[in-house]
């Protein structure tokens, strides 16, 4: 997987934190950090900080920001089984029912926005469905957006 270096609170600063990048706020556009900070991340993929510096520098919206390397996380999810095959490109959709169980956090990840665009790692099984889905527990990573 590909490493990046980018700047984060330090609050957050610790191996293994997982952020979903959202884009710049507008104060970024300004800022002598920029291509350091959010120049490095790609809108719409979750990362997970994988080594801290000891590096701190002042950045005016977050206050005292880290460098850190960071890499797109793996995230578990539930995938529509015909979509769940190893190295294939799908779109991640969060799964809506009003039935509890065990899997929600697998059908509806927070880290995930419904409708992201993810590469399938590794497929580990079904899901057990209360409502009958065609369900399979999925490692996938978010890819770019890229241009449309």
């Amino acid at each position: 997987m590909m490493t990046a270096k980018t700047l984060v609170n330090k609050y957050v600063a610790r191996e293994g934190h997982r952020f979903l990048f959202s884009g710049p706020l507008a104060e970024c556009s300004s800022c002598r950090f920029r291509g350091a900070c959010v120049g490095n991340l790609e809108v719409g993929v979750v990362y997970e900080v994988v080594k801290v510096y000891r590096i701190v520098n002042k950045c005016p919206v977050l206050g005292d920001v880290v460098t850190v390397d960071v890499e797109p996380a793996k995230v578990e999810v539930a995938l529509d089984s015909r979509a769940a095959i190893e190295g294939a490109i799908t779109t991640y959709t969060h799964h809506e029912c009003r039935t509890p169980c065990r899997y929600g956090e697998l059908c509806r990840n927070p880290l995930i926005k419904s409708g992201s665009r993810v590469r399938v790692i590794s497929v580990s099984g079904g899901v057990e469905c209360r409502i009958g889905r065609n369900l399979t527990r999925a490692l996938v990573v978010t890819v770019a957006a890229g241009p449309r």
